[in-house]
Order: C-alpha cells, then structure tokens, then sequence
C-alpha cells in the first residue's frame, strides 16, 4: 500500500486515560487522571483493548494506561483530516509552519 493510499483509508482511532504522575497533581486532571486520543498504527485493534493499552504505554510512557474506546474514523473524520494535512502542507510551501513562534 503506498503513503497516498495509507492517508485516505479510514483509521483506527483511540480514546484512553493514564495516571497523572505530576507533583503536584495538574489541574486539569480528572480524578488524577489525563485522557487523550491518538490514532493506531500498528494493527493493535485487531489484538484487542489490552494490546492497545500496553503499545501506548510503550510508545507514550505512561502508567496505568486504561482504553476507553477504539474506533475507525468516519468519513466526515477522514475528510476533516485529510483538509488539515493539506492545508499543513500548503502552508509549509509557502514558508509558514507552526515553529514560527507566533512571528509575523
């Protein structure tokens, strides 16, 4: 499968909490909690939640990584996705990306 075709394919997508190991506990962490979601690369989904869990434990080093949700990106998801890469890359031709630091 080549990258064109890798990018426009609906992917599989994560919702998952880890502990908060921050002293003192972020403010924004609930019941010592952070969440976060990411996209899956590797085929976990099909190894099942725990997999998944123990591969963003890994890859993220976080602790007591529990998975909410996995789920495959609507096309409306996809579509969304795919607008912002190109606009990303649009930018970064004309010479704008996000390491400007704000510069005008």
């Amino acid at each position: 499968m080549n990258r064109n075709e890798l990018l426009t394919k609906n992917r599989w997508k994560v919702r998952y909490s880890y502990t908060c190991i921050c002293d003192p506990t972020c403010w924004y962490a609930k019941n010592g909690r952070h969440t976060g979601t990411t996209y899956l690369n590797n085929g976990e989904q099909e190894q099942g939640t725990e997999a998944v869990a123990e591969s963003l434990a890994r890859f993220h080093r976080h602790e007591g990584v529990e998975v909410e949700t996995v789920w495959q990106e609507s096309d409306e998801e996809r579509d969304a996705r795919l607008k912002a890469q190109r606009r990303d890359e649009a930018d970064a031709a004309r010479g704008i990306w996000w390491g400007m630091g704000g510069a005008n």
